[in-house]
């Protein structure tokens, strides 16, 4: 497939209705980051922003124009209004890119895709607020960065031509792409993390002692949550590993599958409660754009 028809295959969910939305939404975070310029979120730095913080008394240096005369009309004493700066926020995608991902789905898009279409859909929300937005493949050893709303077809082409599925290491790909990211933000990390916990929570405690917002978002398949399509028997293999086995789909097996997993998505809840760690469990057969319109911005990750 080349480039050009691979792009607008990403960008179709992109309607003219779902651009407009999307430039109104807003990334929210949990608390303010220093960004590396001008933008729509409030940082620590008191400056000449929009959003009054408060007054302190004059200090020799100040600017007069910041001297409340009506206070110091009532009291006697010079005091100065102090504003919030408004800067952007650095937005990171980090995308999961192992087999897994990639393994085909009978009736929904592969994981890998939908991740990126997720991806790119919040990432041009962040780009029409005048953040900074970067997006890593785990496996590529690249992170990619952007700026403004018109770098939505070149992010789509980089998302393409470097997210194939590989093998990952997921604790190793996330300490190179945090080392890369030398300011925190908001951080998206997408897949399905069928993975050891362990493993996968040291990966993401990475993240957070560098003082990043994390957000996860456990993507699964119909197939993964219910082994749905499945034949009774059959021989199947291990997307990561490559190892095959005679596998039995019946009734009790279907159960013990998902009393396991049940137990996986917990406990990955349950970690991500502990650390401040949003966590959202989404099914590759529901549509992006009501995902991004509707249930995200009700989780308050979006505004």
């Amino acid at each position: 497939m080349s480039s050009e028809k691979a792009e607008r295959h990403l960008l179709d969910i992109f309607s003219p209705a779902f651009y407009r939305s999307l430039q109104q939404l807003k990334i929210e975070t949990r608390r303010t980051f220093l960004g590396s310029r001008q933008g729509a979120h409030l940082s620590h730095k008191k400056g000449h922003g929009l959003e009054f913080s408060g007054y302190r008394l004059y200090s020799p240096g100040d600017d007069f124009r910041h001297i409340d005369w009506r206070i110091y009309g009532r009291s006697d004493r010079l005091y100065v209004r102090e504003f919030q700066e408004e800067q952007d926020l650095n937005v990171m995608f980090i995308i999961d890119c192992s087999h897994s991902m990639a393994s085909p789905a009978l009736s929904t898009p592969d994981k890998l895709h939908f991740a990126k279409q997720l991806a790119l859909a919040l990432g041009y929300a962040a780009l029409s607020d005048g953040d900074t937005v970067s997006f890593m493949l785990l496996g590529s050893g690249t992170v990619h960065k952007f700026s403004g709303a018109r770098s939505l077809s070149q992010i789509a082409r980089t998302l393409e031509n470097s997210g194939q599925s590989r093998q990952v290491d997921m604790k190793r790909d996330i300490l190179l792409a945090a080392s890369q990211l030398k300011t925190p933000g908001k951080c998206f990390l997408l897949s399905d993390f069928l993975y050891d916990t362990a493993d996968a929570t040291r990966a993401v405690n990475i993240l957070n002692s560098r003082n990043f917002d994390v957000t996860l978002f456990q993507i699964l398949s119909p197939e993964d949550i219910s082994l749905n399509g499945l034949p009774e028997s059959s021989w199947i293999s291990d997307s990561e590993s490559g190892e095959k086995m005679m596998f039995t789909c019946d009734e009790t097996t279907r159960r013990t599958y998902a009393s396991l997993l049940s137990q996986h998505v917990k406990s990955l809840e349950d970690y991500s409660a502990r650390n401040g760690i949003r966590h959202v469990l989404v099914s590759t057969a529901e549509m992006v754009d009501e995902l991004v319109l509707s249930r995200l911005p009700e989780l308050g990750l979006l505004s």
